[in-house]
């Protein structure tokens, strides 16, 4: 298993089984955005334990995560991951989502995201108010009490 970082992004490649991720979570920083580049013998885990695991880790992660492949990521990655992204199209994908965009701009779009996979949709919004919020009052050199 490879991993590159760079501020916004950790990419791995060359990884068997998504398990081997939970053994190398230093080595994956705090991305915004994890890059899973997979083929089509890459599997969750060995186990359903394993398989449980990565789930969790992925369901708790506070970064996003991506599933990158050539072809169609099997169903098992497709719903552990909070996206797949076809190969050819992920460097075009990163730059235009991140694009003129600050980490701190970029981690508040993330909490929204984040907060979807489990939170009612109220509280997402909530969440999504405060975030627009502070980066108005960075914005505008202002402060922000929430």
């Amino acid at each position: 298993m490879t991993i590159t970082n760079n501020e916004i992004t950790a990419k791995v490649s060359q990884i068997s089984s998504l398990y081997q991720l939970l053994g190398s979570r230093e080595q994956l920083g705090e991305p915004c955005l994890l890059l899973i580049y997979a083929d089509s013998s890459t599997v969750l885990g060995a186990d359903d334990n394993e398989k449980s695991a990565v789930k969790s880790f992925l369901a708790d992660a506070q970064f996003m995560s991506a599933v990158v492949t050539e072809d169609e990521p099997s169903e098992e990655l497709r719903a552990a991951a909070d996206m797949c992204i076809k190969a050819e199209e992920a460097d075009e994908y990163i730059e235009k989502i991140f694009k003129d965009k600050t980490k701190k701009q970029i981690q508040e779009i993330n909490a929204c995201f984040i907060a979807a996979r489990k939170a009612p949709a109220e509280k997402v919004l909530e969440i999504e108010s405060r975030a627009f919020y502070r980066l108005m009052a960075d914005k505008n050199g202002g402060g922000s009490d929430e």
